[in-house]
């Protein structure tokens, strides 16, 4: 996925202000700093560690990490789970987006180094956003089939996960927008009363109506405004990714 430099720059920036969060979530908040013009202008070469293996958080309920490079902590790629199972996983994998045309989670499995002669396996997803890292929950299994159901269904947990939290993080940026769009119209309402009030008597009665008009306008628009934030916030207020 091609990006240009100010959102991979910015990337970087949440991945170091927030390492314990998914690289979804960095990725979404980079790109809504970038389209809003507030994104930093401090350079960040370089955001993780080589090696490096994420803090512990919940996908459903499997405790997982993320670890760039998963060869490093002796697992070793054996497949994704639709390769290694085709019967049991008939697809490449879960968007992770409502629109179902982004990225996708993906089931992977990999191998742990053999303990008294016998292979053991472990259910991971690929990085939807790069190339080498994944997010695994080291529970193992001696059977590969079942470490790649286990993948999907993995990997089927966090995209409902990302997807959720993308529609939080939408509404709360909409939500923002809304408060920034009353606070344009406020100002520009009052400025045509001030305007409006000492040369009411100078203005004919056409003028006057047009004026009354544009001003009960933009304070219906306003009032509409309002009730959306409000609507936005009884619906999403709530959930842990509001005030992230």
């Amino acid at each position: 996925m091609a990006v240009n430099e100010s959102l991979l720059n910015e990337y970087r920036r949440m991945r170091l202000s927030y390492p314990h969060r998914e690289c979804a979530y960095a990725l979404h908040w980079a790109r809504a700093k970038v389209a809003s013009g507030k994104a930093w202008g401090v350079g960040y070469p370089s955001f993780i560690p080589a090696a490096a293996i994420g803090a512990p958080f919940k996908v459903g309920g499997n405790i997982c990490r993320w670890v760039e490079s998963p060869e490093q902590y002796g697992l070793r790629f054996v497949g994704y789970a639709d390769i290694i199972a085709p019967r049991s996983v008939r697809h490449t994998g879960w968007f992770i987006d409502d629109d179902g045309a982004g990225e996708k989670a993906r089931g992977v499995v990999f191998r742990l180094p053999s303990r008294n002669g016998r292979a053991l396996f472990v259910a991971g997803i690929a990085d939807p956003y790069n190339i080498g890292p994944a997010i695994v929950p080291f529970e193992s299994t001696e059977d590969e089939t079942t470490a790649a159901i286990w993948a999907d269904h993995l990997a089927d947990r966090y995209a409902c996960k990302e997807r959720e939290y993308q529609r939080v993080t939408s509404a709360r940026a909409r939500y923002d927008e809304l408060a920034d769009y009353i606070s344009g119209e406020r100002k520009q309402c009052l400025a045509l009363i001030r305007e409006l009030k000492p040369r009411s008597h100078s203005f004919g009665p056409a003028t006057c109506k047009a004026l009354h008009g544009a001003v009960a306008e933009l304070l219906e628009g306003i009032g509409q405004a309002r009730q959306k934030r409000a609507d936005i916030f009884d619906a999403f207020g709530s959930h842990a990714a509001w005030e992230s």
